[in-house]
């Protein structure tokens, strides 16, 4: 009898919940990053209309859809690649990172040039060619739960994107089958633990399929948060009644601002911003310090700059920014913008003295 392997997607000792970097955005990493926008791409002005509208309220990544596929021929069928070209453009506009969903393993390639990051929606989570193909794209994936799939089956697909070699995988629980036709799909909240317990994978969650109607959204996203989801997805746009695509399912501008309230999205902004005063506050002081330094070292005419300091601070704070998760090369791009800020101060302090001495 052989032996079962090893799968890639379950948890091990030793092995912690893969946190997967969209840009600045980060999934696993115990923040709560929302992924919104309208079901399809149908305009420039629209897209770039519902950008605003998750950019303005704390969203983390702008989605739509480029290619789509419905239940009917005759449905909106998306502008396909003129659709990527928008939500780049609306992406660079709003400074959002964008995802789209792909449908055959043409358009991963294509798709991969325009966005950062690639869905595989529910229809095709047993797509074992596409599933391969963005596993060999050098994108992050987000795989969407079948309606009818299993835990097993959901994370033995994940297997067909890490075996490939993409290891950026995202999850995402979407509701499965139901029979009350009031409440559509069923979002299974138990299913973000369990997942969780068996796999290194974050686990976001989509509540619009199994709300069955927009207002049902908030609850159920608060729901998934409660339930420690690493991330929400939610279909916005700027005018539900006129979409294109969606089947009603659409937040509008008003409930995905109360949306982001309940969430408390807005007072991490906010905090952020908090963050930035003091920031700014202490470079304040240091600048002062630094002028004072300056005064000390014209007064025993000691060489201003001292480039063994300036190389040990600057690998003290690469060795800190490691330490905290931050990319160094960051660090060291804002220590030096530090330094030579307070050089040039230095000698305007002391350019100024010298005037004033001689006058």
């Amino acid at each position: 009898m052989s032996e079962q392997p090893i799968l890639k997607s379950h948890r091990r000792p030793g092995i912690e919940t893969t946190i997967v970097p969209v840009r600045a955005v980060k999934f696993g990493d115990g923040s709560y990053p929302v992924i919104a926008g309208p079901v399809a791409v149908e305009s420039e002005d629209q897209i770039l209309a519902a950008a605003r509208i998750v950019a303005d309220n704390g969203g983390s990544i702008l989605r739509a859809g480029t290619f789509l596929a419905g239940s009917s021929p005759y449905e909106y069928r998306g502008l396909g690649p003129d659709a990527l070209w928008m939500l780049e453009h609306a992406g660079r506009e709003s400074r959002l990172p964008v995802s789209t969903e792909v449908l055959e393993p043409d358009h991963v390639e294509l798709a991969a040039t325009h966005v950062d990051v690639i869905e595989i929606g529910p229809d095709n989570m047993q797509n074992f060619v596409l599933l391969r193909a963005v596993g060999q794209a050098n994108r992050p994936v987000v795989l969407h739960r079948a309606s009818a799939a299993t835990i097993d089956e959901w994370l033995l697909a994940a297997e067909y994107v890490l075996d490939a070699g993409n290891s950026e995988l995202v999850l995402c629980e979407r509701g499965s089958r139901g029979f009350d036709p009031r409440t559509s799909d069923t979002i299974d909240i138990t299913a973000i633990p369990t997942v969780q317990r068996m796999s290194h994978l974050p686990v976001i969650v989509d509540p619009s399929s199994a709300a069955g109607h927009p207002e049902l959204v908030r609850p159920l996203a608060l729901a998934a948060r409660s339930a420690g989801a690493d991330g929400l997805v939610v279909p916005l746009h700027p005018d539900p009644a006129n979409a294109l695509a969606g089947n009603g399912s659409h937040l509008d501008p008003a409930c995905f601002t109360k949306l982001m309230d309940a969430l408390g999205i807005p007072s991490m902004r906010d905090e952020i911003d908090r963050i930035d005063r003091q920031v700014i506050r202490l470079l304040t002081k240091r600048l002062r310090n630094s002028v004072d330094i300056g005064r000390l070292k014209a007064q025993r005419d000691l060489a201003m700059r001292s480039p063994d300091r300036e190389a040990e601070l600057i690998a003290e704070m690469r060795e800190e920014a490691v330490e905290g998760g931050m990319d160094p090369d960051y660090a060291q791009e804002f220590i030096e913008v530090v330094l030579r800020h307070s050089r040039a101060a230095q000698r305007r302090a002391l350019g100024r003295e010298e005037e004033s001495a001689t006058e």
